[in-house]
């Protein structure tokens, strides 16, 4: 399904998403060139709530419906790195370590995929019908490692925004042992954010700009190229604020709130954000046709 199929649905649901949108117009014209498609994501919180209207929440609380979510997260994620391995465009520039790397992390998402999916069993959604289409991703090496950064910085956000909602005692039997989904979930999580790492220090290298101001941890909402909604807050902002945040632990400002002065970059750093599903759509959906 692609984005004007997906407006097209909630506008059934929601006759008055268009008019929230119409600031966004301009960018809904342009969906063919891929640069514009992934700016269309800065206007989540419109798409999100019409999202809400049509699913009748935010926030996941079915686990099959955490898992399915999961999942599809992973196959886009897989499908990105296997479409670029086989890339004409990267033949000449994704190569040595930094080819070792993509098919380390493809092989990580695969293992991903075939877990969920045998945790899910029957109830496993299918795979898109028509895969999954990354546009105009693969053209150059910095191009592709920009996307694949906003791709692992939401996943790692997604996993954390849905990891309270993962029952405690959720124990299904997975290849003949009974595993504890949130423990899988939570290390699923942390592999993420080591390939996010890695795809930020690739970044840093020669062929892909040199660009030294990336580093393997995010500072305040630094987008680094990236769209900036991945890095913004989703909704509510009360529940998932901003990369830049720097209220935790019932401190207001983490800044000064310990009586020792940090940085807001230091702060920002310490501290990761969740980010609700409708958002992660919304990014998804604006990265891939599927």
């Amino acid at each position: 399904m692609n984005l004007f199929k997906i407006i097209a649905e909630l506008e059934k649901v929601d006759p008055e998403v268009m008019d929230r949108l119409s600031h966004r117009r301009s960018a809904l014209s342009a969906l063919g060139d891929f640069s514009k498609k992934m700016a269309l994501a800065a206007a989540p919180i419109a798409v999100g709530s019409a999202f809400n209207k049509a699913m009748g929440q935010n926030t996941l609380t079915d686990a099959n419906g955490i898992l399915n979510y999961a999942l599809l997260l992973e196959r886009l994620e897989y499908s990105f790195y296997d479409q670029a391995l086989k890339a004409a465009t990267l033949t000449g520039t994704l190569t040595g370590a930094a080819r070792t790397a993509i098919e380390t992390i493809r092989a990580h998402e695969l293992a991903h995929v075939n877990l969920l999916t045998a945790a899910l069993g029957s109830n496993a959604a299918p795979a898109p019908a028509n895969g999954f289409d990354f546009g105009s991703a693969f053209a150059t090496y910095p191009g592709f490692l920009t996307v694949a950064q906003a791709l692992e910085d939401t996943g790692v956000r997604a996993y954390k925004g849905q990891a309270g909602n993962i029952p405690r005692t959720l124990n299904p039997t997975v290849g003949g042992a009974v595993v504890n989904l949130l423990t899988v979930a939570l290390q699923i999580h942390s592999v993420e954010a080591r390939h996010a790492a890695h795809i930020r220090y690739m970044r840093r290298g020669a062929t892909a700009g040199a660009q030294s101001t990336i580093f393997p941890w995010i500072n305040n909402a630094d987008a680094n190229g990236a769209p900036a909604v991945v890095y913004g807050a989703g909704n509510p902002v009360a529940t998932f604020p901003a990369e830049s945040n720097l209220a935790q632990g019932g401190i207001s400002n983490l800044a000064t709130g310990l009586g020792t002065t940090y940085t807001v970059e230091d702060v920002s750093a310490a501290f990761d954000e969740g980010l609700d599903n409708t958002t992660v759509t919304a990014i998804a959906r604006a990265t891939a046709t599927f």
